[in-house]
This record gives structure tokens, sequence and C-alpha cells, in this order.
């Protein structure tokens, strides 16, 4: 007999060892059964791949990193002309915040930054 099966029947007697060894066989069998026909729990990880690497999600969220930082810029360089006394001012720092907060938070989320450019920051800062 194995060092494990001898330390296993010491500790619980013989006829629990072997019961318990008879039900760490069945979800071996199990698990081994659900990754090969694909069923709970591994359906529910080949959906998730399924849904964050196919092709329209990641040219999708490629494209949306480029276009909201270029928003942002736009966006910055329409305040820096602006006058300081501006009513419309406020409203488009608004806009702004609002852009690079969307823009940090996708950065963040681990589905989405997988297919963001290298040439693109990671987080863009909030400004006053």
């Amino acid at each position: 007999m194995g060092y494990f099966q001898d330390e296993m029947e010491e500790a619980v007697g013989k006829k629990w060892a072997k019961r318990i060894g008879f039900v760490v066989i069945l979800f071996g069998l199990y698990f081994t059964f659900a990754l090969v026909f694909s069923f709970w729990p591994f359906n529910v990880a080949k959906e998730v791949v399924n849904k964050v690497v196919n092709a329209n999600a990641i040219v999708q969220n490629y494209e949306w990193f480029y276009d909201q930082y270029n928003a942002i810029k736009a966006q910055q360089a329409n305040i820096a002309v602006m006058p300081k006394d501006a009513r419309e001012l406020p409203g488009m720092k608004m806009v702004l915040n609002n852009a690079i907060a969307e823009y940090n938070s996708k950065s963040k989320q681990i589905t989405r930054n997988l297919w963001k450019a290298d040439d693109l920051p990671y987080q863009i800062t909030i400004g006053e």
C-alpha cells in the first residue's frame, strides 16, 4: 500500500478510507468527463472565452480605445481654446471628465484591456 493510503486508513479507519477514496475517484471522473464533454463547470468557462475572444469583441474593443482616446484629446483641445469666462466651459469639463472616467474604467476591465494597443495610456488623469 502507498504512504498516503496507509496514513488515511490510520487517520479515519479502513472502512472510511475506502469510502473517501471512492468519492475522490468519482469527483475525478466527473471533472474528467466535464472537461472532455464540456459541461458544468467547464461550459461556463467556454462561454466566457467565446464571448471575450472572438473577432467582433477584439476589433470593437481595440477601436473603442482609439476612438475614446482621440475624443478625449479633442475635448481637451476644445477646452484649451475656450475663454476662461465662457458659460459652456463647466459643461465641457464635465463631458471630458465623464469620457476620461469611462476610458479608465474600461481600461481596468480585464476582458477589455486585453485588446488595448500598447501606444495608448493605461489611465488618463481627470482634470480640475
